[in-house]
C-alpha cells in the first residue's frame, strides 16, 4: 500500500515541475537575448524537465517504444554532423545537434506529463497560459507597444515577423487541442485573435497556415457544429469566396487604403511571383531550396545542419521543415524522423491540424521549436478511437464534473516496451 503521505509530496512535486514547464512555455514568446541563443523561456523548460525527470521520476525516465524512432534519429543525425564537425570544426554542427537534444527532452517529458493523473487539468493549464499569451500579443498590438521590423512588419516581443507568427500559430493549435481535452468550447474567440494579430505581421506562411486550419476544421467538425456555428463559418467561407472572385478578377477595384497595404502588397507580390514565368526558380532561390536542386546527393547521406558558408549557393540554411532535415541528414536519419511522425500523429482525430501545421512547415525552419514536436505529442490525448469510446460512456453532466476537478475521464495506459 501506498503511503498517503508520499503520493501526496509526489503529487506536490509533480505540480511544481508542470508549473515550471508551463512557465516556460509562457517566457518563449519573451526574446531576451539574440535569436538563435537560449532564451529565458528555454532554461525554464528545461528546468521544468529537469525537475520532473529527478524529483518526480526519480531518475528513471525511460523511452517509451513510440519514441524509439525519434531517438534513433537523432543519434544517427549527431553521427552525421559529428563526422562534419570533424572535419570542419565548424561549431554550428554541434550547436544544430543540441536544439534536437533539447527537443528529445522535451518530447520524453511532455509526453509523460501528458499519462499523468492530472492530464485533463495540466490540458486546461496549457491553454490557459497560451490564451493569455495570444491575449497579450494581441493587446501589445493594439496599444501600440509591440516592436516593428522596420515600419511595416509587427513582430511582437520577438525578433522577427517570422518568429511572431509561428508561435501565435502553433499557441492556436494547441489551444484547439487543449479545449478539446477539456471540452471548452471557446476556441473561435482564440482563432479570430490570432488571425487578427498575425496579419500585421505580414506573414505569408502562417496566414496560409491558420487559413488552412479553420477550412479543416470547418469540413471536419461540420456535422457535430452546433447550427449557428455551421452558419457562421459558412457564411465567412462563401463571403470570402465571393471577395476573392470579384475583386480577385478586377470586377471591383479595392480602395486604396487596402492596396496599400504592406500585407496585401506582399500577398499580391508572392502570388505574382508564382505565376510570373520563371515563378517556381524565384522560389527556389527564396527558400534557399535551390540548393537541394544542385545538389542532391546529401539525400543520400547528408550534408549536415550547419557549416553553410561551404555551399556555393547563398551561405544560409534551407527554409523547410520538412525539405531541410531530409537534406541534412539523408534518406536513413530522415525515414526513422518520419516514422516517428506517422505513428504518433495517426492516433489524432484532427489529422487536419497537422496537414495545415507540415504545409505551414514546409516554407520555415520549425524544427528547433519545441511547440511544433509538442503538437504532435498532444495526438496521445486525442486519439480517434479512445475519444470516441470515452464520447459514448461520458455524459455532459459527468464531463463538466471532470472538468471542475481536473480528473481525466480515463488515463491512458503507457505503451508497454518490449523486453
Amino acid at each position: 500500500m501506498v503511503n498517503p503521505a508520499l503520493e501526496d509530496r509526489s503529487e506536490y512535486r509533480l505540480y511544481i515541475a508542470q508549473m515550471i514547464f508551463l512557465l516556460g512555455i509562457f517566457m518563449k514568446q519573451f526574446y531576451l537575448h539574440h535569436s538563435g541563443t537560449l532564451q529565458t523561456g528555454d532554461a525554464l523548460m528545461m528546468a521544468g524537465c529537469a525537475l520532473y525527470i529527478f524529483a518526480v521520476k526519480r531518475g528513471r525516465l525511460a523511452i517509451r517504444e513510440e519514441h524509439r524512432w525519434y531517438f534513433a534519429f537523432f543519434v544517427s543525425g549527431l553521427l552525421v554532423n559529428s563526422v562534419y564537425f570533424v572535419i570542419s570544426q565548424e561549431e554550428d554542427l554541434l550547436i544544430s545537434s543540441s536544439y534536437y537534444l533539447f527537443n528529445l527532452i522535451i518530447i520524453l517529458v511532455f509526453s509523460e506529463m501528458l499519462r499523468e493523473k492530472n492530464r485533463v487539468l495540466f490540458a486546461r493549464a496549457l491553454g490557459i497560459v497560451l490564451k493569455v499569451s495570444v491575449a497579450i500579443q494581441a493587446a501589445l498590438y493594439f496599444l501600440g507597444l509591440g516592436n516593428w521590423q522596420g515600419a511595416q512588419r509587427y513582430i511582437g516581443t520577438f525578433r522577427d515577423p517570422n518568429q511572431f507568427g509561428i508561435f501565435i500559430f502553433f499557441a492556436l493549435l494547441m489551444i484547439y487541442l487543449c479545449d478539446h481535452v477539456t471540452r471548452n468550447r471557446w476556441w473561435p474567440v482564440w482563432s479570430l485573435f490570432a488571425m487578427i494579430t498575425v496579419m500585421p505581421s505580414a506573414s505569408t506562411g502562417t496566414m496560409l497556415g491558420i487559413v488552412l486550419f479553420w477550412a479543416g476544421m470547418y469540413f471536419s467538425n461540420f456535422r457535430s457544429m452546433k447550427k449557428v456555428w455551421r452558419l457562421v463559418f459558412g457564411f465567412m467561407t462563401a463571403l470570402f469566396i465571393l471577395l476573392f472572385l470579384i475583386f480577385g478578377l478586377g470586377v471591383v477595384q479595392l480602395p486604396d487604403s487596402i492596396t496599400s497595404h504592406f500585407m496585401y502588397v506582399r500577398i499580391i507580390s508572392k502570388v505574382e511571383m508564382l505565376m510570373g514565368s520563371g515563378g517556381l526558380d524565384t522560389l527556389l532561390t527564396d527558400r534557399i531550396w535551390d540548393r537541394v536542386a544542385e545538389q542532391p546527393i546529401y539525400f543520400i547521406y547528408g550534408s549536415g545542419e550547419g557549416w553553410n558558408k561551404r555551399f556555393e549557393v547563398r551561405g544560409y540554411e534551407l527554409h523547410s521543415s520538412i525539405l531541410g532535415p531530409a537534406f541534412a541528414y539523408g534518406i536513413v536519419p530522415f525515414s526513422f524522423l518520419l516514422i516517428w511522425v506517422v505513428k504518433i500523429i495517426r492516433r489524432s482525430r484532427y489529422l487536419f491540424i497537422y496537414i495545415a501545421m507540415f504545409v505551414e512547415a514546409m516554407f520555415v525552419v520549425n524544427t528547433r521549436q519545441p511547440m511544433f514536436w509538442m503538437i504532435m505529442l498532444m495526438a496521445l490525448v486525442t486519439p480517434k478511437d479512445r475519444f470516441e469510446e470515452e464520447e459514448a460512456e461520458i455524459n455532459a453532466a459527468e464531463a463538466a464534473k471532470i472538468f471542475v476537478l481536473g480528473k481525466p475521464r480515463r488515463r491512458l495506459e503507457a505503451v508497454p516496451l518490449k523486453s
